[in-house]
């Protein structure tokens, strides 16, 4: 138990492909059951409560060894996503920003996992594949619920993307955390700030308009077939 919530850094844990494609199952199997279970009033309080149990469990550790604030901030897309998806009001735009940066975010975490440089079990590699898991099934249960194609549109998605980001990169800069990936981004070769912030927000805006587009198209057709 000891190993589970030390501070000693090691090295990030390597995924056996055997682990990995159970990992890639789960995603596929949470993608599932939100569609499925999205107006069950008890699956969504077990995840809502999942999420808020990793949370709290993540930020005691943090603050029970007073990790670095390079670190501990709550900055990260997903991290970000996972406080506005739980304590937003339903109708705020930004809400909907970050519950389409949920599903992106969980789902390309899940799918290209970058552990923090712990020997596995640890807090965080469990509060890393607990909270992406509920991360995703909770912004899907938002966006199939409550999706309104008229609140945000894709300009604004692209703006607050970037500008998201621009802010993220400054806290880098003072922290000397990695923040959105922006400073040391897994895809990217190099140390160019501009390099890593176009792209990683390029990447970021396209996933989300990419959902956005879906999204929009699902509530259409939900219109008609409501109408007939």
């Amino acid at each position: 138990m000891h190993h589970f919530f030390t501070t000693e850094s090691t090295a990030p844990p390597v995924i056996p492909l055997l682990w990995y494609g159970v990992m890639v199952l789960l995603i596929l199997m949470a993608v599932w059951a939100s569609l499925r279970y999205y107006q069950n009033e008890q699956f969504r309080k077990i995840f809502r409560n999942l999420q808020i149990f990793q949370l709290i469990c993540l930020y005691i550790w943090y603050f029970a060894f007073q990790l670095p604030w390079s670190n501990s901030l709550p900055l990260y897309h997903c991290r970000l996503a996972m406080f506005a998806v739980l304590l937003l009001p339903d109708q705020w735009k930004s809400k909907q920003f970050f519950a389409l940066m949920g599903v992106s975010g969980a789902i390309f975490a899940l799918g290209y996992p970058v552990f923090d440089p712990y020997t596995f079990p640890h807090i965080t590699s469990f509060s890393f594949l607990l909270g992406h898991y509920c991360l995703l099934v909770n912004s899907l249960i938002y966006l199939l619920r409550c999706y309104d194609s008229s609140l945000l549109k894709n300009r604004e998605i692209v703006l607050y993307t970037f500008f998201l980001d621009m802010f993220l990169v400054g806290v880098n800069q003072v922290t000397g955390g990695n923040y959105g990936l922006m400073a040391r981004p897994p895809i990217i070769k190099g140390d160019s700030l501009l390099v890593n912030y176009v792209v990683v927000s390029s990447i970021l805006a396209a996933a989300l308009l990419l959902f956005n587009v879906f999204f929009s198209r699902r509530r259409e057709r939900v219109k008609v077939s409501n109408s007939i």
